[in-house]
Order: structure tokens, then C-alpha cells, then sequence
């Protein structure tokens, strides 16, 4: 069969485009292979893939005019969503930064916070407590850093917010010095079935401290707690 000088041409010019085709894949192939893998679409990746296709295309058979205005749609959209993501990135990091300086303004002034911290100071301290649903047996018990058992008396069986103090002094009749103790409450129905509960202290914020792009109050007692524990400020 002979083949005429035309469709050589043909044939060598799709075996050429086949070929570097083949070779720009290959190289696509490794950078992906050498990069770290990305969880959103990179916009210059993006690019660089669209101007490979039109440098591999045929001649013969050019991309469809309505394919390539497709691809740059698409392109344009995956440039947008990059711009919005940064854009919202500094929203959040403002956003953030403001919150800071609104937290800074409690700086020197006593909060109630959701903590079982107690803080004896001059042989005083005071704490509230709730318990969920109708408890039968209610048990306040006073520990110290160790996990040991100072301070032990029965709590009362009302509903709603109860209070409780305490005058550092222990079961055998000695008195702690001031420092930070841990109130904790054991409360249990008529079955004997544990009841949860939640304790609230008050104290001074000393400090505000920015951990993890959140913000966290250093109490006077020493207890770090985070922002969303803050009940109350006065």
C-alpha cells in the first residue's frame, strides 16, 4: 500500500504530538510525585495544565471552541474561590484580633467561670454549685493538688444554684494555708445513679493570654481558664 506525502505528515505530526504529550504527562506525573499532596485546587497548577493541553493540541484537530471557553470559565472560577479564601482568612484573622482586645477589657476584674478551682484566700473562699435533676444524696468534698481529701460535708438537696464555703479548715480540725484547692461534687438519685453537676467560682482575671489563635484568662488563683467559661464579669 503506498502512503501518500500527506498523510505521512499526518502521522508524524500526531506521533510528535503524541510523544511530547506523553513526556509533559510524565513530568506532571513526577512534580506530583516530589510535591506534598494539596487538599484545594491550585490555581497556578491549574493554569499550567490548560497552556500544556493547548501546546499538545493537535493541529489537525484544534480544541473545540466551546470546550476552551468552558476551561477558562473554569479557570476564572478556581481564581475567584482562591481570592475568596484569602479574603476570609483575613477576615478571621481581624475578626480574632478583635476579639482579643475585647477580652483584654476584663483584665482586673472579677468574673464567675465554670471551674471547680477553688482559691483560699485569708482562710476564705466561696463557691456555687448545681446539680441536674432531683438528687437523693449530694457530696462536697475538698482535694488538694495531690488528689487527697481535705475537706468532706453533705451538700444540699434543693434544685437550682446552691452555694458553698469554705474556711480552709480540714476533716481532722487543721487549717490549710491559702493556695488553690479543687471543689468536687458527687451527686446521685434515689437509684444510686450518678447525677452530673457544674461548679462556678469567682475570681480576678491577672492575665489574658493569646494560645493558638484563642484566648485564654490566667485567674489571681492561678487557674487558666478559656474565654467561653466566662459566665459573668462585674
Amino acid at each position: 500500500m503506498t502512503t501518500t506525502p500527506s498523510t505521512g505528515l499526518m502521522t508524524a505530526a500526531k506521533t510528535n504530538t503524541n510523544a511530547a504529550a506523553t513526556a509533559d504527562q510524565a513530568k506532571t506525573d513526577q512534580s506530583k510525585t516530589d510535591e506534598p499532596k494539596k487538599a484545594t485546587v491550585d490555581y497556578e497548577s491549574f493554569l499550567k495544565l490548560l497552556t500544556a493541553q493547548l501546546r499538545n493540541q493537535d493541529p489537525l484537530a484544534p480544541m473545540d471552541a466551546t470546550q476552551f471557553m468552558t476551561q477558562l470559565a473554569q479557570l476564572s472560577t478556581v481564581e475567584q474561590s482562591m481570592r475568596s479564601n484569602d479574603t476570609l482568612g483575613k477576615v478571621l484573622d481581624t475578626l480574632k484580633s478583635s476579639g482579643m482586645r475585647m477580652d483584654m477589657a476584663l483584665l482586673g476584674r472579677k468574673v464567675e467561670v465554670a471551674s471547680d478551682q477553688l482559691s483560699l484566700t485569708g482562710g476564705k473562699t466561696e463557691a456555687a454549685y448545681t446539680v441536674d435533676g432531683t438528687p437523693a444524696s449530694v457530696k462536697l468534698e475538698v482535694l488538694n493538688s495531690a488528689g487527697s481529701v481535705l475537706y468532706s460535708t453533705p451538700g444540699s438537696l434543693k434544685s437550682g444554684r446552691q452555694v458553698f464555703d469554705w474556711n480552709g479548715k480540714t476533716a481532722s480540725g487543721g487549717t490549710v494555708p491559702d493556695g488553690v484547692y479543687t471543689l468536687r461534687v458527687t451527686a446521685k438519685d434515689k437509684d444510686g445513679k450518678a447525677l452530673k453537676s457544674a461548679t462556678v467560682v469567682s475570681d480576678t482575671v491577672a492575665e489574658v493570654r493569646s494560645v493558638d489563635g484563642a484566648s485564654k484568662f490566667v485567674l489571681k488563683n492561678g487557674a487558666t481558664v478559656d474565654s467561653g467559661a466566662v459566665l459573668s464579669a462585674s
